[in-house]
């Protein structure tokens, strides 16, 4: 007899939707007890792998606290001056764009800049401070260099970051090196931009200074962390992060602590035992000089520009032509914007004086000087800024994109921003549009600065500037940009200054000194 009329007979159609509920809400029941059941099961085994590998990274540490009498080790493979060649930067080179009406530029940086390369320092060096292999890398061996300077810009490698950081900084890589010398099979690889380490030809993880921040990658999957309190950054979307996708800043204490397990948790899962007889030597982070850095390769030099002698050298006198007239005109200023050159009229012609943006600054008064060091201190303070400085002006850029220029028009210091002057227009600053100068396009506004207030109201401009571009402020240590006046023959002798002649036909010729 066919069972659901059996059924139908027994009981009444509402009994039989009760009955086939109640089956089913203990059916589900069932299945959630499994599943639950599977749950915890495998969050016990979790907690238990964590608490055996607390448990042996407890005991090996207090090996090495046994075994050593400060506990301040790392591993004797790490010798910082056998570095290799700089690796080359994976990201899109980050130089100042050259405007179009660049003339006579000086030499600039040869080396392009990484993305996190961003440490870099400007100041003047003599080639008499220099090391005989940086004259010799550099090309100032003759003794025609002996009393020469040149302004120069430092671009510090891991190695001289490190050295120059902090020393919690410091202690904090010690301690995940010292977790390292654990390991015998792990090796460790110095570059110009940071550490790697690696066992065979597998890399286990980079470590890096980010400006002043020590991070350290791993190659752990960053999802199987994500909702741990060991969780770090994914940079799986970049190149160099590749093999090591899980980034980790070391700012504090506890991710130094928290960085320390998930090293013992990448040595589980890549079959690494730690070997207590591996040789272990203490490292060396004490200071060291740009030149000592140079040579061991964790710094480069790029030299922008031969510098001005130093305050008090002896200046001889300008001597313009020796048949020049006793009569001649003293020396004229053009009002000309672009012209604005020292002058001079002779029998042979008009000489003129064609300063660059360098000697321009030197040969301004103090209150000029100031305003610049002050303005330029003010626009360096911001993120990813940098100043590069040409014959006519200095270009002020973040990447490839021009934002300002400094020039200088007699006792006029300009300045010219890439932003639009009709939003200026009826307000307290009093600028200029000078978008149809073909040069001048790519920063059309111009403000001519020749008082304190409107030295404030620069610096108001550059603000607005920058926050429209979402470029953040840093602190950064303000530095004296001002410079010793010079003489005019002086200038001219350092190439700051050149003659040219022009005679009655309208030809010019360059003096020969």
């Amino acid at each position: 007899m066919n069972t659901s009329v059996i059924l139908a007979s027994i009981f009444s159609p509402g009994q039989l939707a009760a009955i086939i509920t109640i089956a089913a809400v203990v059916g589900l029941l069932i299945i959630a007890n499994g599943v639950l059941f599977y749950l915890i099961r495998k969050h016990r085994e979790r907690k238990l792998c964590t608490t055996r590998l607390q448990e042996k990274r407890d005991a090996l540490l207090d090996h090495l606290r046994n075994i050593t009498d400060d506990g301040s080790l790392v591993s004797g493979g790490i010798v910082f001056s056998d570095v290799d060649e700089p690796d080359e930067p994976d990201t899109e080179d980050t130089d100042d764009e050259e405007d179009e009406d660049e003339e006579d530029a000086p030499e600039v940086m040869t080396e392009e800049l990484g993305e996190n390369e961003d440490i870099t320092q400007n100041e003047i060096l003599a080639v008499a401070d220099m090391s005989e292999y940086t004259r010799r890398k550099l090309g100032y061996l003759g003794d025609e260099y002996d009393n020469k300077r040149y302004y120069v810009r430092y671009r510090y490698g891991f190695e001289a970051k490190l050295r120059a950081a902090s020393d919690e900084v410091k202690e904090r890589y010690t301690r995940i090196v010292n977790e390292l010398a654990l390991f015998k099979s792990i090796k460790i690889k110095t570059s110009f931009r940071g550490q790697r380490f690696y066992k065979g030809r597998k890399t286990l993880g980079q470590i890096y200074i980010n400006g002043k921040t020590l991070c350290i990658a791993f190659a752990l999957d960053p999802e199987a962390y994500a909702d741990t309190k060991y969780h770090g950054i994914d940079k799986s979307d970049k190149k160099r992060f590749a093999q090591t996708p899980m980034m980790y800043k070391l700012t504090s204490e506890r991710r130094v602590e928290y960085s320390r397990y998930l090293l013992m948790h990448l040595a589980e899962f890549n079959s690494i035992v730690p070997d207590y007889e591996t040789q272990i030597e203490p490292v060396d982070l004490s200071a060291r000089t740009p030149d000592e850095l140079f040579v061991a390769h964790a710094l480069r030099i790029s030299v922008l520009g031969e510098a001005p002698e130093l305050e008090g050298e002896a200046e001889p006198e300008l001597t313009l032509d020796e048949n020049a007239d006793e009569g001649a005109s003293e020396v004229a200023v053009s009002a000309d914007d672009e012209a604005d050159e020292l002058a001079i009229d002779t029998p042979e012609g008009r000489i003129v004086f064609d300063r660059s943006f360098t000697a321009r600054i030197i040969q301004a008064d103090d209150a000029l000087k100031a305003r610049y060091s002050e303005l330029k201190n003010h626009i360096l303070s911001y993120k990813g800024v940098k100043g590069r400085i040409s014959w006519k002006r200095e270009t002020f850029s973040i990447g490839r994109k021009t934002i300002a220029i400094f020039a200088v028009r007699g006792k006029t210091l300009m300045l010219y921003l890439a932003t639009d002057p009709s939003k200026f227009e009826d307000t307290k600053y009093k600028v200029e549009n000078m978008s149809e100068v073909a040069s001048r396009r790519k920063t059309p506004l111009l403000f001519r600065i020749k008082g304190d207030r409107r030295t404030t109201y620069a610096k108001q401009l550059i603000d607005m500037l920058l926050e429209e571009n979402g470029v953040a402020h840093v602190e950064r240590k303000p530095q004296d940009y001002t410079l010793p006046y010079k003489s005019t023959d002086a200038l001219v002798k350092r190439g700051l200054i050149k003659i040219t002649t022009h005679n009655g036909f309208g030809f010019a010729q360059d003096k020969k000194q």
